[in-house]
């Protein structure tokens, strides 16, 4: 009966006695709190925070610093430029959770709810599956990103009509990264429907993933490398197969605040 209820919107998870909405199964409404809540607070972070409590990590050069400066007035504006051109891609991909939800109380796709493995499974395999399931995701989320991105700078009339619009940040904020023609949005966020009948996920990994990803859209458009203070699970693997090369040029970069003239550390690492 509660599953059946949370489903349905109307069942409310307890914490410490406080109720609080599911994490999926709110339709609409809590889906859209889900998304303004994690990238305006994320690009908040990444555009502020970061830069002034971690300079040491994530250095900017001088000339870089020099070529993306722009007057503070000119920098407000932008930023509430993109942060209203936001709001529709963000009304979009709740929309794909809504539809994700739908899939999953119909029994269309492959998504599932309740334990995450049978009965009586061990943290480890719980753990593996998670990481295999991500990197599932991982890999048909980049390709899915790459192939569409191409088509909006391929197809002359989707460049002139929908893409543009990101392009007018000319220089990119954190704000820039849903700073999207709704269009553009509905076929970037087309793949989180897709993976739905790909192979199985647990309803809570498919939103949770898919509410990671959206930090992702905020790093990429950050004006700095914000490796290795967000890794993704590829790099850690890649770091722990490298070992002590990796650990000791994380640690130059962690000490000194600049890699070494030798590095190709960043070429090596994917993703």
């Amino acid at each position: 009966q509660r599953q059946r209820e949370r489903r349905n919107g109307a069942g409310m998870a307890s914490w410490n006695g406080i109720s609080v909405p599911p994490l999926v199964g709110g339709g609409f409404p809590i889906a859209a709190l889900q998304l303004c809540s994690v990238y305006y607070v994320g690009a908040l972070a990444v555009h502020a925070l970061i830069p002034h409590f971690a300079r040491t990590i994530t250095p900017v050069s001088k000339a870089e610093a020099r070529r993306t400066h722009r007057a503070p007035a000119d920098l407000r504006r932008q930023i509430l430029r993109e942060s209203f051109l936001s709001l529709g891609p963000i009304a979009v991909k709740a929309g794909v959770f809504c539809a994700v939800e739908l899939i999953g109380t119909r029994g269309w796709g492959l998504l599932y709810d309740g334990p995450l493995l049978r009965a009586g499974a061990s943290v480890p395999a719980k753990a593996l599956a998670v990481a295999g399931t991500v990197l599932a995701l991982d890999f048909l989320h980049d390709t899915w990103f790459y192939f569409t991105h191409l088509l909006m700078h391929k197809n002359r009339w989707l460049l002139a009509n929908v893409h543009h619009l990101h392009h007018q940040s000319h220089v990119p904020t954190p704000f820039s990264g849903y700073s999207l023609h709704v269009v553009e949005a509905m076929i970037v966020f087309l793949d989180e429907i897709l993976v739905c009948f790909l192979f199985p996920i647990h309803v809570n990994v498919h939103r949770l993933y898919h509410l990671y990803t959206t930090l992702i859209h905020i790093g990429g458009h950050a004006s700095y490398e914000l490796h290795p203070l967000v890794p993704s699970l590829e790099q850690l693997l890649y770091i722990a197969w490298r070992g002590d090369s990796v650990s000791r040029e994380l640690n130059t970069v962690l000490v000194s605040g600049t890699p070494r003239e030798d590095s190709r550390m960043q070429d090596e690492i994917p993703g």
